[in-house]
């Protein structure tokens, strides 16, 4: 049976997060706080964690609403609080009557936590215009709060956490703490994968690699992978490119709801406009830039850079260094399937095309390109992955723009080949993959062809060089070949 079902909140095999406990213990002690986090970043899962450390904790009662209830009203929300904690209060009710109707019981314990998932659906409001009920009724919790020793609440949203202070603001999310899940690490992953160990088919470094960058940590992307890889008898880091080109093939709603869940044009589009300065960037976006995304009149929103930027890197798009005040902010997007380019430009030529698309792929690649290097073992600094990992992401890449890539690499001259068609043709362009450690100058004297001719350089841009050389092919054949030089720094 496959463990790994990605579909489901409850899945068989999860990771432990760290920020569990101590978040459950200032709960107990009456605090309250706001998750924010994207689609598939495990807000459900991490709640249930939450709970699960409440409930070990002595005199102490937790419940956990998964919905709002299906009408949206303060008195709907208010009932449904009653029945989750099986009182009965005649009505019109407030929050406080339900809560002094729970400690009136005997077996009521002294500490009371509750537990909000889907926040973004209580901000909706019921016709273009209107207040959102569940706004109100967040802010009768929070006075509740304030005035009743021992409760604690935690709610758990996205773009729609902003939406509760528009217009009139909202006195729980201004004292609620701001409570943050990152997405997978390797180390995370690795723990996920561990059923692979348990029937002796352990995945490989790369293969775990492979995953992590193709996925960028997100923990439904992270859960799809090892699902898909789970049935394959010796997957690999090309096996991981081939389950994400289906995974945007077959599920493209999610995407689209991903999305969404950041950056609804209903409320605002200034989460895309910046994340599409981001990714165009190299590692540094100007305020004046970041103001500027944010300022246009779209939405109803009213976002700043800061807001813009906590909801990028909740939905583990992007990762900010220092301060988001500082200027220029340093902020990169995070390697992932969601963060490579998903249009080819049209030209009538597939050669044109396929120096184009290589070139727009790794402009994008420099830009994550720390993701690339993992920590080092034995005291030695980051570690470049390993060329085979490099060239499953490259694979994913252009196979997302279209191309047909063979996905089983060839080993020849110590280099990773892959072979690529267009749109069925009969054309086959060959990609070589090999990491160069030293300079370019030493790369155009030593592999760009007659060491008497001068290549041409070509334009070039975001950490990409390329060259055009002419080669003999061993059947005497001049042959023009593309060189691009990627730089992959390490990053901050």
């Amino acid at each position: 049976m496959n463990p790994y079902d990605w579909k489901r909140n409850q899945p068989s095999v999860e990771v432990p997060r760290r920020e569990a406990l101590p978040l459950a213990e200032e709960l107990r002690r009456g605090g309250s706080g706001v998750l924010l986090a994207g689609r598939g970043m495990g807000k459900s899962v991490f709640l249930q964690q939450v709970q699960r450390e409440l409930e070990r904790l002595p005199d102490t009662r937790v419940v956990l609403f998964d919905e709002p209830p299906a009408e949206l009203s303060v008195g709907a929300c208010l009932e449904t609080l009653a029945r989750g904690l099986d009182v009965t209060v005649p009505g019109p009710l407030s929050a406080r009557e339900v809560i002094d109707a729970f400690r009136a019981r005997a077996d009521a314990g002294e500490h009371l936590v509750l537990l909000y998932d889907e926040l973004d659906r209580y901000a909706k409001a019921p016709s273009p215009g209107a207040e959102p009920p569940g706004r109100h009724f967040f802010n009768s919790l929070e006075s509740m709060r304030r005035n009743v020793p021992g409760v604690g609440i935690l709610a758990a949203g996205s773009i729609g956490v902003f939406a509760f202070r528009d217009a009139l603001g909202s006195s729980f999310l201004a004292r609620a703490d701001k409570v943050r899940i990152g997405p997978f690490d390797r180390a995370a992953i690795a723990t996920l994968a561990r059923p692979f160990a348990d029937r002796a088919a352990a995945l490989t470094e790369a293969t775990i690699e492979a995953l992590y960058l193709a996925s960028g940590g997100n923990p439904a992307l992270v859960t799809y992978g090892l699902g898909a890889l789970w049935d394959e008898e010796s997957p690999s880091e090309y096996s991981v490119a081939a389950a994400f080109v289906r995974f945007q093939e077959k599920y493209r709603e999610f995407l689209r709801d991903f999305q969404l869940a950041f950056a609804d044009p209903r409320l605002s589009e200034a989460p895309q406009r910046v994340w599409e300065l981001v990714r165009e960037s190299d590692g540094e976006v100007r305020q004046e830039h970041l103001e500027k995304a944010c300022g246009l009149p779209r939405g109803i929103l009213r976002l700043d850079p800061t807001d813009v930027l906590d909801i990028l890197e909740a939905a583990g798009l992007v990762r900010v260094t220092g301060s988001a005040q500082a200027d220029p902010v340093l902020v990169r997007p995070v390697a992932s399937l969601l963060n490579l380019p998903s249009a080819s430009p049209s030209v009538p030529q597939p050669r044109e095309r396929l120096a184009r698309d290589l070139e727009t792929l790794l402009r994008r690649l420099h830009v994550v390109s720390s993701d690339f290097f993992r920590p080092g073992t034995g005291g030695q600094g980051k570690q470049l992955v390993p060329e085979s990992v490099f060239a499953a992401i490259l694979a994913l890449g252009l196979e997302l723009l279209g191309w047909q890539v063979e996905r089983e690499a060839l080993q020849a001259a110590g280099r990773t080949d892959l072979k690529l068609r267009w749109n069925g043709g009969v054309d086959v362009a060959v990609v070589e993959v090999k990491i160069w450690g030293r300079t370019p100058e030493r790369y155009r004297r030593e592999c760009l062809g007659d060491p008497d001719l001068e290549p041409r350089r070509e334009a070039g841009s975001g950490g990409v060089e390329r060259w055009r050389s002419t080669s003999r092919t061993a059947q005497g054949w001049d042959m023009e070949v593309d060189h691009f030089l990627l730089r992959l720094p390490r990053g901050r």
